[in-house]
């Protein structure tokens, strides 16, 4: 029996030695103060919303760009979101407009480009979550206002100047906003917006 315990023990230092931890930092997804701030487009095809662009600004990090100008040539952390219109409805001047839908935060490979919506995607995937969008459209003045609520369904492991870190926990919610403008005369194609999140706990 000893002799049995001490085998056991040993194989299990060797896996200790074998696998190290690796020491990572959490970025929190905090309550009341602009977690996230977003700069991007929108796509849409029928049902369908194609969502795309980058962040400006992560609470915890120091500079999320790789040099200027600050846009998305330079973004490091670019996000895509795809999503499908379930309800729709017309009041008055307003267009109300709900989704739901994933998006994927990315370390990005740069420079993403705003004529190519794939380019916002060729990095590595560091937070997917699932979203429900709310959109209001005033098509008096072609400007809209969105809420979502996302919740994180994984997370990986990235690195900044040797540092280890995760962009929060799965199952952690927060809340996004953005204001945008719709161009009258691309709609489909040209939508801009601007917002940032809170953590909801």
């Amino acid at each position: 029996m000893k002799t049995k315990r001490m085998t056991m023990l040993a194989v299990s230092m060797m896996i200790l030695i074998a696998v190290p931890l690796v020491a990572q930092t959490v970025i929190p997804l905090a309550e009341d103060q602009n977690d996230l701030e977003f700069v991007g487009q929108f796509q849409t095809n029928g049902p369908d919303s194609l969502q795309f662009g980058y962040i400006s600004r992560i609470e915890g990090l120091n500079n999320v760009f790789s040099g200027t100008p600050h846009n998305e040539t330079t973004a490091l952390f670019t996000f895509v979101t795809h999503a499908t219109t379930y309800q729709l409805i017309l009041n008055g001047p307003f267009r109300v407009v709900d989704r739901t839908g994933t998006t994927t935060i990315y370390l990005n490979n740069g420079p993403s480009d705003f004529n190519n919506p794939a380019s916002f995607s060729q990095g590595t995937p560091i937070q997917t979550s699932t979203y429900r969008q709310h959109v209001i459209v005033n098509l008096n003045t072609l400007t809209f206002t969105t809420t979502h609520m996302n919740t994180i369904t994984d997370t990986e492991m990235f690195s900044r100047n040797g540092v280890n870190y995760r962009l929060g926990h799965p199952n952690d919610m927060f809340r996004t906003s953005y204001q945008g403008v719709v161009n009258s005369l691309d709609p489909v194609n040209h939508v801009w917006f601007a917002g940032s999140a809170v953590g909801v706990h």
